[in-house]
């Protein structure tokens, strides 16, 4: 019988600070819409000859502009965000050392920073085009950026994340679960939103038809409209795809009683609305578990086909708590 895989080595981690990501990515999105509607408008796509030319010449000094201009957006926004900063509300200094980092059977330690057990290290992520990045999503440290050939740290907390006896914990009784949490009302509005902006766009393309000619108002409608949906979209679609594994959280189910990890959320299954839904639409198709407490927050959990998540669905519907039907929205 073969040993369980270990990592044992020096490596850099670093607490990536990623607060102001969000603002910085709506504001470029906004950026990229307004240049591509005022390019759309100002450039005479009806020219010819010689005035061709000069609007392809129009079309690289936009692009240009484009590119220098999510500098400044970029740059702009971080030198707000420190003018806004208060002074006695500083954050914590990051963690930022070459440390000795252990994985084993116990769990992920760094040395200077701590120890989290398994059911505390929510997710993994990569950098793209980047094979010595590894970014890991704990519970009690938030993200660590782990400086280290993937190759060889991967496969070792895939190892342990995968592992389907992981759930169960004799001790306590409970089974520990991850899942990545959203708001499943939150989410329907922001895409009623996208429809909205979309439609007003077009509306407003089109009563304006007459005095932008035929292939202005067709080029708007083709590229304007979805791309103001898409503006809005990219928040909900963001949540539960790029940036799904910081929404990743840790769950028990002790009898019927469902509770957090980290105490933020918890409620006996047994007086509250549970059921498995799947929804789909333009760029989204997902199963999720929806839970409904007669009182309290409620809970949207989106299932990804994990080991712990088959756990958490069969011991849901091994005590009666899980309807087999899985409706669709």
């Amino acid at each position: 019988m073969s040993s369980p895989p270990v990592f044992s080595r020096r490596i850099q981690v670093t607490q990536p600070d990623a607060a102001g990501i969000w603002p910085i990515l709506l504001l470029c999105l906004a950026y990229t819409l307004v240049l591509v509607a005022a390019s759309v408008w100002l450039i005479d796509l009806d020219a010819t000859g010689w005035s061709s030319a000069l609007n392809l010449l129009a079309w690289f000094a936009l692009f240009a502009l484009w590119l220098v201009g999510l500098v400044v957006v970029v740059r702009a926004w971080l030198w707000l965000e420190t003018l806004w900063r208060r002074p006695g509300k500083r954050r914590p200094k990051l963690f930022n050392e070459n440390a000795q980092v252990d994985i084993d059977e116990a769990g992920l330690s760094v040395q200077g920073l701590g120890h989290v057990d398994w059911i505390d290290v929510l997710s993994l992520e990569g950098i793209p085009d980047s094979d010595n990045y590894l970014v890991v999503h704990t519970r009690p440290f938030g993200k660590l950026l782990l400086t280290v050939p993937v190759d060889d740290v991967a496969p070792v907390l895939n190892h342990y994340l995968s592992l389907r006896a992981a759930p169960t914990q004799p001790a306590t009784g409970a089974l520990q679960s991850r899942a990545l949490v959203f708001c499943w009302r939150c989410f329907l509005a922001w895409i009623a939103a996208g429809y909205l902006l979309g439609g007003a766009a077009a509306i407003a393309l089109l009563f304006n038809a007459s005095d932008a000619g035929f292939l202005k108002t067709l080029v708007g409608l083709c590229v304007i409209v979805p791309l103001a949906a898409w503006l809005v979209w990219f928040i909900p679609l963001g949540q539960i795809s790029t940036f799904a594994p910081s929404r990743v959280r840790a769950f028990e189910l002790v009898g019927t009683q469902l509770r957090s990890t980290d105490g933020s959320w918890q409620a006996d299954l047994q007086h509250a609305s549970v059921s498995r839904r799947r929804a789909k639409g333009i760029g989204y198709d997902f199963s999720f578990i929806a839970i409904r407490p007669p009182q309290g927050k409620r809970l949207d959990l989106l299932l990804e086909g994990g080991a712990d998540q088959e756990a958490l669905l069969d011991a849901l519907a091994d005590r009666g708590l899980l309807p087999l039907t899985n409706p669709e929205l």
